[in-house]
Formats: structure tokens, sequence, C-alpha cells
């Protein structure tokens, strides 16, 4: 087993038979652009298939808050390096996505309570290369996506920290 220390206390883990996750627990944020498929900010990881047949189950979990109450309008994904992966077709002016916030708290406590979203996917990337996986944020608005906090990070019991975490697995 190997271990990669990235940056404060974030790490990748090489965790047993081709399987990586990074695991962060420091804050950041970071801006959104409205309708621009966006990377998660240090929400990826890299694994190198052993064969072009295996595929690759990647598991995400991701909290933290995004700077307007409306986290109704936004859904989550995955890319394979700049390849989106797992959405379903594009009709019209939709936002495509895996995953959206299953319940959120709209108003008026909107920048203390924190989302969070679970999703999987099993990919296909048919190659021996090094692979990167991405987490992926889509809103239909501009704003800031705070990454392991809430909007207002206020240091009392009312507000909370939580961690994000992307998993990849190599399965036949």
């Amino acid at each position: 087993m190997t271990s990669v220390i990235r940056g404060d206390d974030n790490f990748d883990t090489a965790v047993g038979d081709n399987v990586v996750q990074t695991h962060l627990i420091t804050t950041s944020s970071q801006s959104i652009t409205a309708s621009t498929l966006t990377n998660i900010s240090g929400l990826n990881a890299t694994i190198t298939p052993s064969t072009t047949s295996k595929r690759i189950k990647v598991i995400v979990r991701w909290s933290g808050e995004f700077s307007t109450t409306n986290n109704y309008s936004c859904v989550y994904g995955i890319k394979r390096d700049a390849i989106d992966v797992g959405n379903p077709a594009s009709v019209g002016s939709r936002l495509v996505g895996i995953a959206v916030v299953a319940q959120g708290y709209h108003d008026p406590d909107g920048s203390s309570t924190p989302d969070s979203v679970f999703y999987s996917y099993i990919d296909s990337p048919a190659t021996t290369s090094a692979t990167t996986y991405h987490a992926t944020y889509l809103h239909n608005s501009s704003g800031t996506l705070y990454n392991q906090r809430t909007v207002s990070d206020v240091n009392t019991n009312n507000y909370e920290r939580l961690t994000s975490t992307i998993i990849l697995e190599e399965i036949d």
C-alpha cells in the first residue's frame, strides 16, 4: 500500500488491488460560471487499468454549499479526463448530470446548512493508460461553490464542516 500526501490533510491512497481514493478534509471555494460544467476542486483521482477490458467503478461523495439558496438548479457528474461519462442524453437546454442534492435547505438557513450528494458510475475506459476521473458541478447561476464547509463557515455548533471523497476501483 502506498500513500501520497496532498496539500494540508487531503490525501490520495492506494487502498488495495487497484483501488484509489482521494479524501478531502480541507475547505476550499471556487468560482462557478452559470451553465458551465466545472471540475470540483481537488475531487479527482487517477487510476491505471491493468487491461483494456477492465471497468472502473467511480464513487463520489461531495459535501459543501453553493453561495445562492437555489440548490435545486444544479447537477453533479463525472469526467474521465476531459470526457463527460454517465450522463443522460442532452435534450434542449436542460442541465444534465448523474445526481442532484436529494434534499437541501432552501431559506432562511441557506448559508449554514451544507448539501451532500452521493453517486456512482461504472465506466469502461478501454485503456491501460493512467486515467483521471473528476467530480463535476453544473449550476444555472454563477456564484461560489464552497467545498467541505458551509457558505458562512461560522465557528459555532450551528455550522458544519464535512468531508468529500472520490474512490476508483478496477472491476471485471
